[in-house]
């Protein structure tokens, strides 16, 4: 044993070890550089090439400018941001005051429904009324409620009647937090989401407006609501423009269910289309994925700067495979960093080609290709490699927003028919036999639809009600036949039939 140990010690003191040694230092060094170079190859490539088509890496450049406290009503101290501690003892941000005024000091609070206008469905009015009964006990119990549902409301939320005075008389929303917090991953995105419920409010109002025939104050809801969703698709990122998308849908129930109801005026609905003409989804699209190219340039370089022991500390901040995994490895080559940073810059700024705003036109073909092209990088054998995870994690949920955003534009350009469509039978008693009878009169210009550059189709129907719809996603006229999921009878399957108008179904307040 004695002359065992006695060898393996020469054999580690020995010149042939050391230079075994040297060799070692000597291949992982030439590795790193290997790596760093390539890897900033492609990263130098992919950055001049966009540049040169006007593209920008600058998250700085998105943030959206500051706006006057006179102008903005996120100013308002209703939407105070505050530095807030949650139970493991991490820091977040938080809205206290709105918190507090949309009722979530009482965790049972019950929010009644709205119905589901993308199906037709109106609100069931008895519901809701039993449902605001029922909120107005649970918050003031022992009290006698007024008979009135909407005074009612108001005593469940008592800043609702001051905030819309107050944001009637400011045309802007930007919420008073640091955007340029470093690295973007580390910006609390709580704000931004919240006004998702103060939609909800607004919206619930609206249809209890709708109920007493107070028009007029729908309208002030439905414009408010369009202006809160204007200032979150201006944040930086993907998660506002999806937010603003919800809001929108939220807020066309209170539209369409005055639609169905005929209580709009002909100056109300001219109103109501011009706050809707100026939305346009497909360049919030663009911008969301720029937004998300800057974020990831920004987050990797920061990650790639850090020392491991920040990173250590992000573990707990940040729900990220690839922050587990710089933990459990060795020190990552820099030029890995820079290939997931081309490949995020390649595949987002490939996906801009997806829609052209100014045209209004959405290419689903293209978003095909490059779906193709996602499910091809990750099959590969290096798709969860290192200097590839960020992209093959990325890419996936990223991929569907096109769908999403040009949907969300269909709604927008049929309520805008729609209005005009109410205006026609206002003044001539029906609907028209065709679309081509509402421009000039009743409409500036007809949208067309976004799928295929056509006009949107329309039929009226014998019982005097009308069809309107686009073609959808799979471009092709399916005679407006709404396809519904196999797995999931109640969802409708956007990629497959027609995005149609729903006619309603029922008609509760009756």
């Amino acid at each position: 044993m004695k002359r065992f140990f006695a060898k393996l010690g020469r054999f580690f003191w020995s010149w042939g070890f050391l230079k075994f040694v040297l060799c070692a230092i000597a291949l992982i060094i030439l590795f790193y550089v290997e790596e760093d170079w390539r890897g900033a190859r492609a990263w130098a490539a992919t950055k001049a090439e966009w540049e040169a088509k006007g593209e920008s890496f600058d998250y700085n450049k998105l943030i959206p400018p500051p706006v006057p406290d006179d102008q903005n009503f996120a100013a308002l101290p209703l939407f105070k941001i505050e530095a807030l501690k949650a139970t493991d003892g991490s820091s977040y941000l938080g809205m206290v005051v709105l918190d507090r005024a949309m009722r979530d000091d009482l965790p049972s609070f019950e929010f009644p429904s709205t119905g589901n206008w993308t199906r037709g469905e109106l609100p069931d009015m008895a519901k809701i009324r039993k449902a605001i009964a029922t909120d107005y006990a649970m918050a003031f119990k022992g009290m006698k409620p007024p008979d009135d549902t909407l005074a009612q409301f108001n005593a469940i939320y008592p800043f609702f009647t001051d905030f819309i005075a107050s944001a009637a008389t400011r045309s802007l929303f930007r919420l008073n937090m640091d955007y340029a917090v470093s690295p973007p991953f580390l910006r609390s995105l709580g704000p931004i989401t919240r006004p998702i419920k103060l939609s909800k409010i607004l919206t619930l109002h609206a249809i209890l407006a709708l109920d007493h025939h107070q028009s007029d104050l729908v309208l002030e809801d439905i414009k408010i609501n369009c202006e809160l969703a204007s200032g979150v698709k201006r944040d930086p990122t993907l998660v506002g423009g999806l937010v603003a998308i919800g809001m929108g849908a939220i807020n066309n129930a209170a539209l369409y269910d005055g639609l169905a109801q005929h209580e709009w005026s002909d100056a109300q609905l001219i109103e109501l289309e011009q706050t809707l003409k100026p939305i346009n989804f497909l360049a919030d699209y663009q911008f969301a994925m720029r937004s998300e190219l800057a974020q990831s340039t920004a987050n990797l370089d920061y990650i790639k700067r850090a020392r491991r022991s920040d990173l250590y500390g992000l573990i707990r901040m940040v729900d990220s495979i690839v922050i587990q995994t710089i933990r459990l490895n060795p020190p990552w080559p820099n030029g890995w960093w820079d290939n997931n940073k081309s490949q995020m810059a390649a595949f987002l700024f490939q996906s801009l080609a997806d829609v052209d705003p100014q045209a209004r036109l959405v290419f689903p073909k293209v978003d095909r290709d490059l779906q193709h092209q996602i499910e091809q990088a990750r099959v590969r054998w290096d798709a969860n490699a290192p200097w590839n995870i960020w992209f093959t994690l990325a890419a996936g949920p990223l991929s569907n927003a096109t769908h999403q955003y040009a949907q969300a534009q269909v709604w927008v350009d049929e309520a805008r028919i729609a209005c005009a469509l109410e205006r026609y039978r206002l003044a001539h008693g029906a609907y028209p036999g065709s679309l081509d009878a509402l421009a000039p009169a009743c409409i500036d210009a007809l949208p067309h639809d976004i799928m295929n550059g056509q006009p949107y189709h329309y039929q009226l129907r014998p019982d005097g009600t009308y069809l309107l719809y686009s073609v959808g996603w799979n471009q092709t006229d399916d005679g407006g036949k709404v396809v519904y999921k196999k797995d999931n009878p109640n969802q409708v399957d956007y990629t497959q039939g027609d995005w149609v108008w729903p006619t309603p179904q029922f008609n509760p307040h009756k």
